[in-house]
């Protein structure tokens, strides 16, 4: 198993993957001429739906709630669910 130490540089290393691969996705929707709103509609389209009862939470700005639901609905762990609503806030903008 890997030590505290090898997580971190691991998280670190997706963490800056990650950055890289958003900086390419902007990139690339800026040279096909999307702005901002078709962008975040793109981003949302392409993340797993998660029940309408938890877009509506979110929504409302009622996060915790929508974990809550998420995990009901879906039998989801908690940090599942925190990463799953966490995910779809981030790409309502």
């Amino acid at each position: 198993m890997f030590g505290k130490r090898q997580l971190n540089a691991r998280i670190a290393a997706l963490e800056s993957r990650n950055r890289a691969l958003e900086g390419l996705v902007e990139d690339l929707a800026r040279r096909a001429g999307l702005d901002d709103a078709e962008l975040r509609r793109a981003r949302q389209e392409a993340l797993p739906q998660i029940p309408e009862v938890c877009q509506r939470l979110i929504a409302e700005d009622r996060v915790i709630e929508a974990i809550k639901a998420y995990r009901v609905h879906t039998g989801a762990g908690l940090v599942e669910a925190k990463n799953a609503v966490d995910e779809h806030r981030a790409a309502r903008g």
